[in-house]
């Protein structure tokens, strides 16, 4: 109940609500008169995908928000997810989102505000915002090489709020640069009653990245500047072209632990059309997280757990939630989206199958080898390398073939760490609304 309550108050807040994302959206875009980069592919959901097309008369419009990925999750249960999309709200030409989540285990609410269409205009900007509590974070250690079988559950609640700038310097949408900043506010108040795993059963790396937060507060601030060149044909569902992003943060805790850190990411998808709407798909996401050494010894203090990037469904679809947790994390895919079956020339169902290689690492560098494990529990080599773990996503979408856009959809994730319900998507877009990472 206690848990609900801060919530509640921290959602009362508009400044306070949380962007969860959604999975899907119900709305058709215009077609362009060119290259428009927008959206993810193929979720159409998030509030960095293409608006539909409402002509900028001030009138305001409501879109609804679905989430399929909140149906249900190994972590956090079955339960519904949802929301609206609003244009002009407030001004002539806002773009605005509210979502909420309620799983048994988890609670999330989101909002977000775009000054402007994020396409059609040379400057703009971003305010987002989540809140979200949950019974069971699960953690099962930092690092290529912890068990999988018996995580340790966490109770935890989060805020944060992200405020971002767009600019287009050459006045087209080829090449965008973002700026933003990052309040985080995380509370770990204690271990899950019955979980699976105590504190005791981890490694003492593990055990240091959790031990100091139970039943502590911490906040921090990070900033950075994220950069993309997006050549995709139809960004909405695209068929050919690429995608590259790059970013690059700074983080500070605002609290006595004087944590500090940097941390860069780049994600690199490319579609290679085949035939009609059938096209290969291929994708290189890299995460490198680098700590400050505070107090000159040499051995950084350890991250809190909730500030290490994971691998899972919020960078490569396929992986189960909370799985793979380390400072560096990459993972490759390659994959095929082929038509399935038209319905009267209007809609037609899309069949998406994406293969995906990739790990967590304590240093990838020191620790990356090429070779494939199937075993949810990898061993290191001879040399401490840690090998790439396969999954495997198969999805569904309904597609409306006026415009090419994805109306609804979602994705089965199976893997060595179980099977998981994740959002139908590709690659994550530079607009979207909601941060990857504390």
């Amino acid at each position: 109940m206690r848990r609900l309550v801060f919530l509640l108050l921290l959602a009362a807040s508009p400044a306070a609500l949380a962007q969860v994302p959604a999975d899907t959206s119900q709305t058709v875009p215009p077609e362009p008169a060119g290259p428009d980069p927008e959206a993810n592919e193929p979720d159409a959901g998030d509030p960095g995908a293409i608006r539909d097309g409402v002509a900028e008369t001030g009138q305001i419009q409501f879109r609804p928000r679905l989430a399929p990925s909140a149906l249900y999750s190994s972590n956090r249960g079955f339960g519904l997810g949802g929301g609206v999309a609003a244009d002009n709200l407030g001004w002539r030409g806002s773009r605005s989102t509210l979502d909420l989540r309620v799983q048994q285990h988890f609670l999330g609410a989101g909002v977000s505000v775009a000054t402007s269409d994020l396409y059609a205009r040379p400057v703009y900007g971003l305010l987002s915002a989540e809140a979200s509590t949950t019974n069971r974070r699960q953690f099962y250690g930092v690092g290529p090489f912890v068990s999988g079988s018996r995580p340790l559950q966490l109770v935890h609640s989060d805020l944060s709020v992200d405020a971002r700038v767009g600019v287009y310097p050459f006045g087209n949408t080829a090449l965008l640069v973002q700026p933003g900043v990052r309040y985080v506010v995380d509370r770990t108040s204690s271990v899950r009653d019955g979980s699976p795993a105590g504190l005791g059963d981890l490694t003492p790396e593990s055990r240091a990245a959790v031990e100091p937060v139970v039943d502590a507060v911490r906040r921090g601030v990070s900033a950075g500047v994220e950069v993309a060149v997006d050549f995709r044909d139809w960004p909405a569902y695209p068929r050919s072209g690429s995608l590259v992003a790059v970013e690059a943060r700074r983080f500070a805790a605002l609290d006595a632990s004087d944590l500090r850190f940097n941390r860069y990411s780049l994600q690199s998808v490319h579609y290679l059309t085949l035939r009609g709407r059938t096209a290969l798909i291929g994708s290189v996401t890299g995460i490198v997280t680098r700590q400050d050494d505070g107090d000159g010894d040499g051995t950084p203090d350890p991250l809190p757990y909730y500030y290490l990037p994971t691998l899972d469904d919020r960078v490569a679809v396929a992986y189960k939630q909370d799985r793979l947790t380390a400072r560096d994390v990459f993972a490759v895919s390659l994959g095929v989206r082929v038509p399935v079956r038209d319905f009267i020339g209007v809609y037609g169902i899309d069949a998406l199958v994406v293969g995906y290689l990739g790990n967590a690492y304590d240093d990838v560098v020191n620790q990356f080898s090429p070779r494939v494990s199937f075993s949810q529990d990898s061993r290191p080599d001879d040399a401490g390398r840690a090998p790439l773990l396969p999954a495997l996503g198969l999805g569904l979408g309904v597609v409306n073939l006026d415009k090419e856009r994805v109306v609804l959809g979602a994705l089965v994730g199976v893997g060595a760490g179980g099977i998981t319900l994740a959002t139908l998507r590709v690659a994550y877009n530079l607009r979207d609304s909601r941060p990857l990472f504390r």
